[in-house]
């Protein structure tokens, strides 16, 4: 649980998102093609998972870290915001003092964000279901933890083990978060289309008839691996 970051105290109005187009065709496809498109994806730590409002997001991140338990800088936050932006939260890992509840997420709902990731605890559960914001979160807790600070706005941040830049996009749905570097989304756009592509394939030969093994070709696989490791079987 980090209590301290190099850039405490600072916020930042820099302009690092990428282009409204790129977003839109990374969010075409769900984290799990992302995931496995061998480009350079991260994919954030098991823990931190869905708590309130819908589940699919994608977009730019502004990010937030904070002391853990503490909203100072999380108040400020929608200042900061665009519509688009999904607000990413280092809030520590501290699962005992929620950082966010339902009148912040209404707030930057009215801004436009489109997703919430926090590294922390969130609160107001039924109500953030009434705002619809999707969020993500390592835990839920029913009270604050202090509004001192110290705090800062788009810095680099950690969620689950990941490093994420103001920018860089992250991608949420039913199957977790992974996040992309802001100078890479349209490399891993076209990494991930063909992901898509494959496995569009696959689906169309077992509707034609084909078995899994044959429609993936995964039996020329182990053979060839097989003959690899120097097994030969009659």
């Amino acid at each position: 649980m980090s209590k301290s970051h190099p850039q405490q105290w600072e916020i930042h109005d820099e302009d690092h998102r990428p282009s409204a187009e790129s977003v839109a065709a990374l969010a075409a496809f769900p984290t799990t093609q992302i995931a496995d498109c061998g480009g350079p994806v991260a994919v954030v730590g098991p823990g931190i998972t869905h708590r309130a409002g819908g589940r699919d997001f994608c977009g730019p991140a502004l990010t937030v870290w904070t002391k853990p338990g503490d909203i100072l800088f999380l108040l400020k936050a929608p200042d900061l915001a665009r519509a688009g932006d999904v607000l990413v939260v280092d809030g520590g890992g501290r699962d005992d003092a929620a950082v966010l509840g339902d009148i912040m997420s209404g707030a930057l709902s009215r801004i436009g964000v489109v997703g919430i990731a926090i590294d922390g605890a969130v609160r107001d559960l039924e109500g953030i279901d009434e705002v619809g914001m999707p969020v993500f979160a390592r835990g839920v807790y029913p009270t604050t933890g202090s509004n001192d600070g110290p705090g800062a706005i788009n810095v680099d941040v950690t969620l689950g083990g990941v490093r994420v830049r103001p920018g860089d996009v992250v991608r949420g749905d039913a199957s977790g978060l992974v996040v992309v570097p802001r100078e890479h989304v349209d490399r891993v756009v076209e990494a991930t289309r063909a992901v898509d592509e494959r496995e569009s394939a696959w689906v169309a030969a077992m509707e034609g008839g084909a078995g899994l093994a044959e429609a993936t070709g995964i039996d020329e696989v182990i053979r060839s691996r097989r003959e690899s490791a120097g097994v030969h079987l009659p």
